[in-house]
């Protein structure tokens, strides 16, 4: 079986997760080396982390659906400064080739 189910660990993550939803059960699936996030029997999200940790419970609560418009919100600005960004960078490379 490539999954298996994390009940207890160190620092009380599979426990702590059923604070966000109740419907949380944690996995550890073998063959991609990973933690996953289950909810009745559906993969809810793969976890970005090697351990178990606070990092866990920040991220479980962030990529819920009732947060989705406060992540696309914060996903539009991270676009709107870099783009901001990437045209200071060519104006100036313009502006340097005009003086040299």
């Amino acid at each position: 079986m490539e999954l298996q189910r994390i009940r207890h660990d160190l620092f009380g993550i599979a426990k702590r997760l059923k604070s966000i939803d109740r419907r949380y059960e944690l996995f550890f699936n073998r063959k991609k080396n990973r933690y996953e996030i289950y909810a009745n029997g559906a993969m809810q999200m793969a976890l970005p982390f090697e351990r178990l940790d606070a990092r866990t419970l920040t991220y479980a609560r962030k990529t819920r659906l009732e947060n989705l418009e406060k992540i696309i919100a914060e996903i539009e600005e991270e676009n709107a400064r870099l783009e901001i960004q990437k045209t200071r960078e060519t104006r100036d490379k313009i502006l340097a080739a005009e003086e040299g």
